[in-house]
């Protein structure tokens, strides 16, 4: 999920953000400190939206014993934590365009044009985590 929600936004953004200079620090944005932004926004927001799921998942297991919905439930949260992560990293750098964005035009403009590679990255996020979680189940089978 990591390196989904830093690889698709760094593609887009690379040649109008990186060189150019950011009013926010007064400094050029050099290539480790755009990564390195992209990389802590996307942890930041994966520790926000993953960890309680996690966590109640684990107390439920604990009490009740595993379930195969709870398989969904932790793709369900890796999705959304995986789309949350790229719209925001994929929005987040909309003044390197130009300062006269209204509220919802870096979505329209910046994220939705950017539809097959998020379906195709939620699908590779789900996909992970369920084959992790049936590998999980499987051991626990054992």
């Amino acid at each position: 999920m990591l390196y989904i929600a830093v690889t698709l936004p760094a593609w887009v953004h690379w040649h109008y953000v990186v060189g150019r200079f950011d009013l926010a620090s007064f400094s050029d944005m050099s290539p480790a400190r755009f990564l390195g932004e992209l990389a802590l926004v996307a942890l930041a927001l994966f520790v926000v939206s993953v960890l309680p799921w996690s966590l109640w998942l684990g107390r439920r297991r604990r009490r009740h014993g595993p379930r195969r919905r709870d398989a969904w439930i932790g793709a369900l949260a890796m999705a959304a934590a995986t789309l949350l992560a790229l719209h925001v990293n994929l929005a987040a750098y909309a003044p390197f365009y130009g300062n006269t964005w209204a509220r919802w035009e870096p979505t329209f403009e910046l994220v939705l044009p950017q539809w097959p590679w998020l379906l195709a990255s939620v699908w590779l996020t789900v996909a992970l985590e369920m084959a992790v979680s049936a590998r999980a189940r499987q051991r626990l089978q054992k």
